[in-house]
Parts: structure tokens; C-alpha cells; sequence
């Protein structure tokens, strides 16, 4: 029998792994032409995900309350931070299979983006519900320079069980920026976990009904979120994000 903290502890791994997904992101056109120097870019990777860590450890350990009570404001830090940093074309094609992804319509590709996105973002949510005082830190930082591939491991220090890492996988863009596009934990990536159920749906009942299947199970976390903090839900009118 597992004990309440282990289990509200694993809960808290893979909710808030993917809130990690969205805070992960590092410009590498701030470090100009040293990037030419595989030493030099991995110290400046790791010292950007350094800072970004101890961001992250400080608002879930002081504003954990706050953002409970005021979803609207946690959902503006996510999106004000970390959502614009974070590559979810790349983790979509990803869930989706390249096959299927470019087969879609560009308006349907941006559809699917935002409703990853929303996906993620809900992961946030969970993830801050669970949250039990865990500290981040990184750990080590791989980086391919020549496939433009590398992780980042980071340490999650806890107070109910042993410490854990999480790899994290960073991917750089077109535009020469490294971002992260997937998270691994104990040897199981989020990416292999999710997207047999993305792409069954996809192959048997269509792209609009993977669509709606997401939409619908964001809608209804959402709406379950900001009731319970007393906000009313007008995601389909002028309110503000998520409610």
C-alpha cells in the first residue's frame, strides 16, 4: 500500500514535469557567436536554466496559495514567462507523428498547437495543486551543437521521498534558439507515454474529434478550477484566460 505522501508525490512528478516543459526554453541568440564553442554554450545554457530554476522554486514555494486562489493570475505568469519560450509545434508534431502532422492544414496545425498548449498549461494547474515544497535544481547539461539536440537533467530535492532528476529535453529552432520539446522521468518520456492515445484517435475518428476531445477535457478542468475560486468561467466570451 502506498503511503498519502508517495502518492500525492507521483502526482506531482508527472503534472508538474510538464509544467517544467513550459519554463525551460533558453535564447541562444544571447550568446552570439561563443555558441560556436560547445564548452562555452553549455556553461551559458546551464547558467540560464540555473536562474530560470530558482524562478520557478520561488514562485511555487511563495505564491502557491495566491495563484490557487487566482487562476487568472497564474495562468498571466505561464503565459507572460514561459509559454512564448517553450517549442509546442515540435512536442505536437511529436505526439501527433510527422506523418500526420504534415498532412494537416495550417489553420489545423495552429488549432492543435493551442489546444497542446492548453493541455500543458493544465498540466501547470495540476501540478501546482500537488506542489509539496520541492526544490529544482540543474543538474548537468548535454548539448549536440552539429543536431541541434541536448537534455538538461534537473534534480528535484523533496521532502517526502528520495530526490529525483528529470530529463529534459531541449531541441534549437530555425532561429537558433534551444527549447524544450519533452521531459523523461525514470526512462519514460511524456511523448511515448501520450501519443498512441493521439494518434488513435486521429487514425480512426479524425482530426476534429482529437480536437474536441482535448478541448472539452480543458474546458471542463478549467471550468472545475475557477468555480472553485469563485470566478466565473467565460472562456468563450471577453473574460480573462483561463476563466
Amino acid at each position: 500500500m502506498f503511503k498519502h505522501g508517495w502518492i500525492q508525490e507521483s502526482s506531482f512528478i508527472v503534472t508538474t514535469s510538464l509544467a517544467l516543459m513550459l519554463a525551460i526554453s533558453v535564447s541562444a541568440n544571447e550568446l552570439g557567436d561563443e555558441l560556436s564553442d560547445t564548452k562555452v554554450a553549455r556553461q551559458s545554457v546551464t547558467d540560464k536554466f540555473e536562474q530560470l530554476f530558482v524562478s520557478v522554486t520561488d514562485q511555487l514555494s511563495n505564491r502557491q496559495d495566491k495563484y490557487i486562489n487566482d487562476p487568472i493570475a497564474y495562468y498571466a505568469f505561464l503565459t507572460s514567462t514561459v509559454v512564448e519560450l517553450w517549442d509546442s509545434s515540435s512536442t505536437t508534431r511529436a505526439l501527433l507523428g510527422k506523418k500526420h502532422y504534415e498532412s494537416l492544414a495550417k489553420d489545423q496545425k495552429s488549432a492543435l498547437i493551442s489546444a497542446v498548449d492548453e493541455t500543458l498549461i493544465r498540466y501547470a494547474f495540476e501540478g501546482l495543486e500537488s506542489y509539496s515544497g520541492q526544490v529544482f535544481k540543474v543538474d548537468d547539461v548535454v548539448i549536440n551543437e552539429e543536431k541541434g539536440m541536448g537534455w538538461v537533467q534537473v534534480l528535484m530535492v523533496s521532502p517526502v521521498i528520495p530526490d529525483i532528476n528529470l530529463d529534459l529535453l531541449i531541441k534549437r529552432t530555425p532561429q537558433g534558439d534551444w527549447r524544450a520539446v519533452d521531459v523523461r522521468v525514470k526512462g519514460i518520456t511524456y511523448v511515448a507515454i501520450k501519443k498512441h492515445g493521439y494518434r488513435e484517435i486521429f487514425e480512426e475518428k479524425g482530426f476534429d474529434s482529437l480536437l474536441v476531445n482535448l478541448s472539452d477535457k480543458n474546458n471542463e478542468y478549467f471550468m472545475m478550477v475557477c468555480e472553485s475560486a469563485g470566478v466565473n468561467k467565460m472562456r468563450d466570451q471577453k473574460g480573462q484566460a483561463p476563466c
